[in-house]
């Protein structure tokens, strides 16, 4: 009976190290991956949150934007996305109004 609980529980536990750890990985890949994109594309701090932010979340919005960097007009953060845009390092989706920032394929 102790032996069936105690090999439940290892179960439980190396099951839930393995989420984790796999968590973890996904992350260190995703940094790894950003930076060098940064490095290659030499991209400012600000263009750098943007691309940290569509990695996390798949996508950016110019609101998304000002939320990152809220001390910095909205036109200069047009400007460091079309820049991003211009580089072939992402795409937009969506009308005037509704853009959206995706990552390019391929990178």
């Amino acid at each position: 009976m102790i032996r069936n609980v105690i090999s439940y529980w290892l179960e439980y536990f190396i099951e839930g190290l393995t989420t984790q750890l796999a968590e973890v990985r996904e992350r260190g890949e995703q940094a790894i991956g950003r930076d060098v994109l940064v490095k290659e594309h030499r991209l400012s701090d600000r263009q750098a949150k943007a691309l940290a932010h569509i990695l996390e979340h798949g996508s950016l919005t110019i609101q998304d934007f000002e939320g990152l960097c809220p001390d910095v007009n909205r036109r200069s953060l047009q400007r460091d996305l079309k820049a991003m845009v211009d580089r072939g390092l992402i795409v937009t989706e969506g009308g005037t109004h509704q853009l959206l920032y995706r990552l390019a394929e391929g990178d």
